[in-house]
Order: structure tokens, then sequence, then C-alpha cells
């Protein structure tokens, strides 16, 4: 009691700028959720006519570097010292590469795409060696997932690169190898941690190749739809939807845990569920208006995005709140899962050559919008530290 006292005093002496700067997580994630919001608000006024922007830059570039980098940045930043025993990283390694990162972002957005993208691949190219002090310098034992966690970072950073030297797009590719990657090698470690913790229940010992297979899987889903290689399409995404399913089946996460736990289980059955759309796509229909690629977007990266998101900011909070989801969060969970129906229903609505398929596309937009402005409200007071 003593200790907590203390912390709340040298608290309560420091500057807003102080207390919204001193946790990582807190400066990432408010960038985050503030491109979630303005980057789909860009992309609704672009399908609505109303701006003139490239909307592959918005929508792909936006997304994948805009809201989910930075906050797999506030995420890592945060964890990597846990996961490897090592110093916690300091403000001054952060602070400057926060700001150069946004200034990035809105470079490529509006003032010239290769310095933007340039500089935001640079930022992410620093982490990747502070992550790699880090790891190399930390005492644990076992440090297999950093690694994994690290290459895949560099990956994004050297795929962004290139993207930018030579003004081709490889948005899906970068989706595939770098996000998804990202976020299922995340997903893989954290989420039956989670669980197990909860059900007292002995985990399954996953074999090595569990890792590198993924990797190698969602690697070449990538490839083969960034260059149209539509045989081998049909073959990864077969072959996928049995090595993910086997593994999401051996992890065994299906007992009833509180909202929290259970939101990330059902993010993990719709990755299966995208990976069995793809095959469906790859066989049946020539193009599907990116069916399964919002499935994987929406059900698994953002739903995870949400739970992963609430909570860091609940557990970290000073002082931390309880891991309990309150009604606003069981909202913006059941929210999330109305997106991707809505998105899916475009996507159908577009292979029956339905006229609807507009309607649903901008009200999936729009649904959107309001779930990240939700979660401001229920999150954003503590996110930026209104209050010591």
């Amino acid at each position: 009691m003593q200790f907590s006292t203390s912390i709340q005093d040298n608290t309560s002496k420091q500057t807003w700028w102080e207390r919204f700067t001193s946790q990582p997580h807190q400066l990432f994630f408010t960038s985050a959720i503030f491109f979630a919001i303005f980057i789909m608000v860009l992309t609704l006024f672009s399908l609505l006519g109303k701006i003139n922007l490239d909307f592959a830059l918005i929508h792909g570039f936006g997304l994948n570097y805009g809201l989910f980098t930075n906050a797999f940045l506030g995420f890592l930043i945060t964890v990597m010292p846990k996961y490897n025993s090592s110093i916690v990283i300091k403000r001054d390694k952060y602070l400057q590469a926060w700001i150069i990162y946004q200034v990035g972002i809105f470079c490529s957005l509006f003032l010239s795409i290769v310095i933007g993208k340039i500089l935001v691949s640079l930022v992410m190219f620093y982490f990747v060696k502070l992550f790699h002090n880090s790891i190399k310098e930390g005492k644990a034992l076992v440090k297999t997932d950093s690694k994994y966690i690290n290459l895949i970072l560099f990956i994004g950073a050297s795929l962004l690169f290139i993207e930018a030297i030579t003004f081709y797009n490889l948005s899906t590719l970068i989706f595939f190898a770098y996000l998804l990657s990202m976020v299922f090698i995340i997903a893989l470690r954290m989420i039956p941690a989670f669980y197990f913790a909860y059900t007292k229940i002995t985990p399954w010992q996953r074999p090595e190749y569990i890792r590198p297979i993924s990797f190698i899987l969602l690697s070449i889903t990538g490839i083969s739809m960034q260059f149209q290689f539509d045989f081998i399409l049909k073959i990864i995404s077969f072959t996928s939807l049995l090595f993910f399913g086997f593994v999401i089946y051996k992890l065994n996460l299906f007992k009833k845990t509180p909202p929290l736990i259970s939101v990330l289980v059902v993010g993990l059955i719709w990755f299966e569920i995208a990976y069995i759309s793809l095959f469906i796509e790859s066989i049946v229909t020539a193009y599907s208006f990116k069916l399964s690629f919002h499935i994987f977007a929406i059900g698994f990266v953002t739903t995870l995005l949400i739970g992963f998101g609430s909570r860091v900011v609940m557990g970290h909070a000073v002082p931390p709140q309880a891991m309990v989801a309150d009604k606003i969060t069981l909202s913006l969970f059941f929210l999330t899962q109305i997106v991707l129906i809505s998105r899916v229903i475009v996507s159908i609505s577009f292979i029956a050559h339905l006229d609807i398929f507009t309607i649903f596309l901008h009200l999936s937009s729009t649904l959107w919008i309001v779930m990240f402005i939700i979660w401001t409200i229920r999150y954003g007071k503590t996110l930026i530290r209104i209050k010591s």
C-alpha cells in the first residue's frame, strides 16, 4: 500500500504531457484510434465521390500502417521487454520516433508518397533494431516468439520501402506476409496464455514447426494473391485451411470464459473461416469484392485489436482497472461482428449483381467509424491520461 501511494504521489506531480508520454502504448494507441476513424472517414468520402484521393493509398496504406502498425508498435514496445526479461524501453527511445512516424503517415497521404513511406519504413527499421537489442540483452530462456515478431516487423518495413522506391502497390502481400503474420504469431502466444490462466487447464504444447509453417503459408497466400497466381492460390488456401483448422482445434479454447477472453477466441475462429472463404472464392468466383480479405481484416485483426487494445489500456492504467468487460465494451465486441457481417453482405450482393451492395458498403464504413468513436468515449480518457 505504501508503494502504491508513492507512485500516485509521483504521478500527481507530472504534467499531462509527461503522463501521456510515460507509456508507449498511450502514444501509439492514440494515433491508431485517430487513424482508424480518420482513414475510414476519408474512405467513405472517397466512395461517395466527395474527395479525389488515391483509394488504394488511403484504404490500404492508411489502415495497414496508420492504424494497425501504430497499434503493433505501442503493444510491442510495452511487451518486448517483458517477453525477454530485459530492461524497459525508456521514453527517449520512442518519443521522437513516434512523432516522425505520424509525420510520415501524413506525408504519405497528402504530400509525398515516396518520402512519407520511406520515413515510415525507416522508423520501423529503427524499432527493429531497438527490439533486437532488447532480445539480445534479455535474460529470458526462450526468445523464439520475439525473434519471429521482430523478423515480421522487418519484413513489413522492407516491403513498404520497396513499395516506395519502385512505385509498385504491394498492399496485398504486405497484408498477408506482414500484418496477418504479425497478428497470428502474437495471438498464438497471448490467447492461450489468457485462456489457460483462467481455466487452469494444461495447454497444448505447440510444436516448433507451427510458427514457421504459419508464416510460410501466409506469405505464399499473399504472393499468390498479389501476383494473381490462381492455381497456387487454390492449393495454398486449401492447405492453409487444413493446417490452421488443425492448430485452432488442438489449442482447445472452447470452454466458457469471460468476454475479454472469449472475443479473442472468436477472432481466431474468424481466421479459419476467412481461409475457408478464400478457398471457395478461388474455385467458384473470379472476383468477390475481397470477401475473405475483409473477414481476415475485420473478423480476425480488428476483433483482436479491440480485445487486446481494451486489455492493455485497462491493465496499464494508473491505477490499473479491473479486467472486466462492461456493457460498452461488450457492445463494441458485438458491433465489430455487425461491421463484419455488413461487409460480408457487400461482397455477397456484389457477386449476386445486386445494387444494394453499395448501401451496405457505405453502412459498413459508417459503422466502423461509430465503433471506434464508442471505443474512444469508453477508453479515451484513460488512454490519454486526462487525470493522474
